[in-house]
């Protein structure tokens, strides 16, 4: 079975993806096809599956594997598949042990003990795009280099590569076929690089009195004192981390304030009303998409979603993004709420796989629009939302916002 629409296979992306808004498509399928086949980007065929209560059982049954995804042969929606030894290729009990070992850095807890400190970095480059001059670009200036400084920090990650860093990240989650060498290049820099700092940091800790500084030096403890993960694992580990930690934050809060100026009301009443923020993050993150592809998983048994047998071995595309927007789990899923009750989104995933940052990238968020509307209480796009420009990537998010935000600026 292939459904179609307008005459065309359904293909992911789809033609008309990375716009403001949601393609129509996205509707139709859930109404008429919510388990139906497509091909990736990269043409591997899965089956796309669309209605919340089928996405949260891919992403939650043990049925859907994330581990198979790394086999040979499996499909993959990207220029490069991925690599294992990530904690986004592995299933329990391996994916429980990782877990374990990092866990700890990203309880609500500590993470509530490094606000202030994520409050002052946001007010830094908050500083920084109010320098650059008008029109300024949130994404150069503030939403990209904010997360990145705090997962390298908590990484221990130095500064003087973080521009590498970032560029080889914008590469491995090319959508685009034709950059598998590229991404490939890229993810081989990235690993290099984690290969030469674990080598530092372990000249570093073998120096009698050294203690542990930062999450890598944890993990290299947990290596070669315990033997609690493999050489393998250690690198997968910290490039998965650094990539998937800043990445998804800088393109949401891109994301975020596109749709607050869309309509300057939305901004003004969350500036007037900051207890509102905690809500409207979550509302965001439910509104926005963070990918226009969704979640690869491969089922190792067969599975019955929406009367559509999954067969073991066949890969399946959750659409997180259509489930978000599912009539059936939310009134009215097309209008921003701030009022909004019992809002399970899925944009963090569900089960054991999910998010283990989550706590942190709400709090980044929440002081990111905090932040912002202290510095900038009534900035403006400084073209129309509809021109804004997405980056064609495994995540979502603009290229560019420009803003003006002065009295006597254009528009004003």
């Amino acid at each position: 079975m292939t459904a179609s629409r307008d005459g065309y296979e359904i293909r992911l992306p789809l033609p008309d993806a990375f716009t403001l808004d949601p393609s129509p498509t996205w509707a139709w399928l859930r109404q008429e096809a919510p388990v139906t086949r497509a091909r990736t980007a990269t043409g591997h065929p899965v089956w796309l599956v669309t209605r919340y209560a089928d996405v949260k059982t891919v992403l939650s049954d043990p049925r859907f594997s994330r581990a198979a995804v790394v086999r040979p042969g499996a499909p993959f929606p990207a220029a490069t598949p991925p690599r294992p030894g990530t904690l986004m290729a592995l299933d329990p009990p391996e994916h429980s042990r990782l877990r374990a070992l990092v866990s700890p850095t990203f309880t609500r807890r500590r993470v509530e003990q490094l606000r202030p400190w994520i409050r002052q970095l946001a007010e830094k480059y908050a500083d920084q795009l109010l320098a650059a001059g008008e029109p300024a670009d949130l994404v150069r200036w503030f939403a990209r280099p904010f997360p990145l400084e705090v997962m390298c920090v908590i990484l221990g990650v130095p500064d003087r590569q973080r521009d590498d860093l970032r560029r080889w990240t914008d590469v491995v989650y090319s959508l685009n076929a034709a950059d598998a060498e590229p991404a490939g290049a890229a993810y081989d820099a990235m690993e290099d690089y984690f290969r030469d700092l674990v080598r530092a940091k372990r000249e570093r800790l073998a120096t009698p009195g050294v203690q542990p500084e930062d999450l890598l030096d944890e993990l290299i403890l947990a290596r070669d004192g315990a033997d609690r993960l493999s050489e393998t694992e250690l690198i997968g580990l910290s490039t998965s981390l650094l990539a998937a930690g800043h990445e998804t934050t800088a393109n949401q809060i891109g994301c975020f304030v596109v749709e607050l100026l869309r309509d300057p009301a939305r901004w003004e009443r969350l500036r007037r009303e900051p207890d509102l923020v905690p809500a409207a993050v979550e509302e965001l993150l439910r509104f926005n998409r963070l990918s226009e592809t969704g979640q690869l998983r491969i089922a190792v048994a067969d599975v019955e979603l929406s009367g559509q047998t999954i067969r073991t071995g066949e890969a399946v595309m959750a659409s997180v993004g259509a489930a978000n927007r599912d009539p059936e789990r939310f009134d009215d899923p097309d209008t921003l709420r701030w009022d909004r009750k019992d809002n399970a989104h899925l944009t963090f995933g569900y089960g054991v796989h999910y998010c283990l940052g989550a706590h942190l990238a709400r709090v980044e968020l929440a002081e990111a629009l905090l932040t912002l509307f202290d510095r900038l209480p009534a900035p403006r796009l400084a073209i129309p939302a509809e021109q804004i420009q997405w980056r064609r990537t495994v995540l979502r998010g603009p290229v560019e916002v420009p803003l003006y935000w002065s009295a006597d600026a254009p528009g004003r």
